[in-house]
């Protein structure tokens, strides 16, 4: 909100004071070094793409016929190889809301390259740069700078100049590829106090919090006024990468964020300027695209109707509302936290965002006397909720629905139409949500509700060809079976049964079948006959992976030491089990060893077994990880787990030819 206050001019005219103060940096825009353009690889990173020399960021309070918060900033790249020329895209974003606006000034860029000895520099043209809107109040301006190859240095500048003076951007010092050199300045009037949350792994190189005083002007009797000058600088930072088992690395990058706490102008009141849920709760339920849509609930009546009818007990009711939105509406893919316009008109359309449908959801769970009411949260790809926070509602980016029968409570989510009363799809699996009702505001674990299962059963013989033919058996459940049913729908089930009949190799399965692929509450059940060729195995001896290439390859978990949590969303559970018989004149000549490898705390376990009985082996895999999420000392112990799981899974069975007698 654009500020408002009664005593502007006395402040503007102590801020003057001081907004003269230099863009302190250490690179000269425009003047790039012979070396800078010489250098061809990043020595702590020889495998970068290109690295960010410098980047320098400054962010003042400024008077220009009103009250602003001015950002510069002057970023320099130096590319190595092609595939970093996007970094030659950029993009600024800004904001406006109503009269209030930000503005993106002063762009200014070069691309300098090394020509046959010389520096040779090419400028960013304004012709090249366009302005984009992405939303209702988000705008970009975006521009490429020129001739870029690789070798290239890019130099580039801006200004922006807000009226949302409550507001301080962020500051990112760590991106996709390296920097040597980030560093972040701010001037900030004593009139605002603000609260600095850092964030990532990447310790801070200098940190300076100075006390200045601005002196006041008699001519209109100001007194002196204390500003308070702050230094962050990184040097040297990685790149942030991408790893498996994360929710998004924007959660783990290393920046710098700002929350304003309140406002003491002189001669008046302090004023508390952080979210208050409170208020928070208040302003979304009398929102008309949130709260209000609560209220509408006159053309559902007639469903809501067959459902009461059918269904007295409060938990059939539930699952049968849930049902009705799940089948009725198609989700747009959209994760929003207010709806398009109204519910009914998303009814009507079949369709809608995420609040369309789950708004919708919770009305008529309210029509129909049930305790319920939205949950707000954060996707995994939007970023974790930091619950210690203040209030701010522009954290969050998705609703579901809560119902409360008895003791239990039960979250709801109907644009996923494969997912139980209960079940949150895994994109929701993000820490906590807070719970949006008047008389009881709380956060709200978003806990998975089940395990990702999977058992593989197999019944196999070797016949005298060195064939191995038989049946096998694969059983699907929780968010295993939900995964697989999206897959089998999307694909078409006789597509999907044609591809998994597909020869690979000497291995082919035939005859599928699926079974309970409309029954949610259950597994999912898949047969078939398995049919391997016994081609490149001897007359004496047959090597034989009993896994039959279902094992773990690879280890997912191949960094020496990993500062990110590793986060699997839910608890896993697969168990393999495999009994061969083998062949009439063969007897078995070596095995794998059984083992039991457990992690700390019970938090996961793999067993491996064999066992002979007769003329037939049975071995048995099981991988259990019963938790969702491992921190960072806990890293070495996942990754020996795993490494034990793969090198186990590879062993071989042995079977040799009995001589004759």
């Amino acid at each position: 909100m654009k500020a408002n206050f009664t005593k502007l001019y006395v402040l503007a005219v102590l801020l003057v004071s001081f907004t003269s103060s230099a863009f302190a940096q250490d690179a000269k825009f425009g003047k790039v070094s012979e070396a800078e353009l010489k250098m061809s690889v990043y020595d702590k990173d020889t495998s970068a793409a290109a690295v960010i020399l410098s980047d320098y960021g400054f962010t003042r309070f400024d008077y220009i016929g009103e009250l602003k918060v001015v950002f510069e900033r002057h970023i320099r790249i130096k590319i190595f190889k092609k595939s970093a020329y996007d970094w030659a895209d950029v993009v600024v974003p800004f904001y406006m809301d109503g009269s209030s606006k930000e503005k993106v000034t002063a762009i200014r860029g070069f691309t300098f390259n090394l020509e046959g000895g010389k520096i040779v520099k090419d400028k960013l043209e304004g012709k090249s740069i366009f302005e984009e809107k992405n939303s209702e109040n988000s705008y970009a301006k975006k521009f490429t700078m020129p001739n870029v190859k690789e070798g290239s240095v890019l130099d580039i500048t801006y200004t922006v100049n807000s009226d949302f003076v409550y507001n301080l951007r962020d500051w990112e010092f760590q991106t996709s590829i390296p920097t040597i050199w980030s560093e972040y300045r701010a001037q900030i009037p004593e009139y605002f106090d603000y609260k600095f949350q850092m964030q990532g792994y990447q310790g801070l190189y200098k940190s300076e919090n100075k006390r200045e005083t601005v002196a006041g002007t008699a001519t209109v009797s100001t007194p002196d006024m204390q500003n308070n000058a702050y230094v962050w600088v990184m040097k040297d930072v990685p790149a942030l990468k991408e790893e498996k088992y994360i929710t998004t690395v924007r959660d783990y990058q290393s920046k710098i964020e700002f929350e304003l706490q309140r406002v003491h102008f002189p001669g008046q009141p302090s004023r508390v300027m952080t979210g208050d849920w409170n208020n928070v709760t208040k302003d979304l339920l009398e929102s008309s695209y949130f709260g209000v849509q609560l209220n509408r609930s006159g053309f559902f009546k007639e469903e809501l109707a067959v459902v009461q009818a059918k269904h007295k007990d409060p938990q059939a009711q539930m699952a049968a509302i849930f049902d009705v939105v799940k089948k009725r509406m198609t989700w747009n893919g959209e994760s929003r936290l207010y709806t398009n316009t109204t519910i009914r008109k998303a009814w009507d359309e079949r369709k809608g965002n995420s609040a369309d449908i789950n708004l919708l959801l919770t009305s008529m769970l309210l029509e129909a006397g049930l305790d319920a009411a939205p949950v707000i949260l954060s996707t995994r790809n939007h970023g974790r909720i930091n619950t210690s926070m203040s209030a701010m509602k522009s954290k969050f980016n998705y609703v579901v629905a809560m119902v409360r029968i008895g003791e239990k409570e039960y979250l709801l989510d109907a644009t996923d139409p494969l997912v139980t009363p209960g079940m949150l799809p895994a994109r929701c699996l993000n820490g906590s949500g807070r719970l949006i009702k008047k008389a009881d505001q709380r956060w709200v674990s978003l806990q998975p509700s089940d395990k990702a299962i999977n058992l593989f059963n197999a019944e196999l013989t070797i016949n005298e060809k060195g064939e191995i033919v038989g049946t096998g058996h694969e059983s699907s459940g929780g968010y295993s079976a939900l995964n697989l049913r999206r897959t089998i729908l999307e694909e078409g089930e006789e597509k999907y049964k044609e591809r998994l009949t597909k020869e690979v190799g000497d291995f082919k399965m035939s005859k599928a079948t699926i079974s309970n692929l409309d029954q949610l509450n259950g597994a999912l059940d898949i047969n078939y006959d398995i049919n391997i060729s016994g081609s490149g195995r001897s007359s004496n001896i047959i090597y034989l992976n009993p896994m039959l290439g279902r094992g773990e390859d690879e280890n997912p978990f191949k960094l020496k030491e990993r500062l990110y949590p590793v986060d699997f969303a839910m608890p896993l559970d697969q168990t393999y089990i495999c009994r061969i018989t083998i062949p009439e004149g063969y007897q078995v000549d070596e095995t794998p060893k059984s083992v039991a490898v457990n992690l700390p705390e019970s938090a996961g376990r793999f067993v491996y077994m064999v066992q002979q009985q007769g003329n037939s082996i049975q071995v048995m895999s099981k991988i259990s990880i019963n938790k969702p999420v491992f921190y960072a000392p806990e890293y070495a112990y996942l990754k020996e787990f795993f490494d034990q799981i793969i090198a186990k899974q590879a062993e071989q069975i042995v079977l040799k030819k009995v001589a004759a007698n």
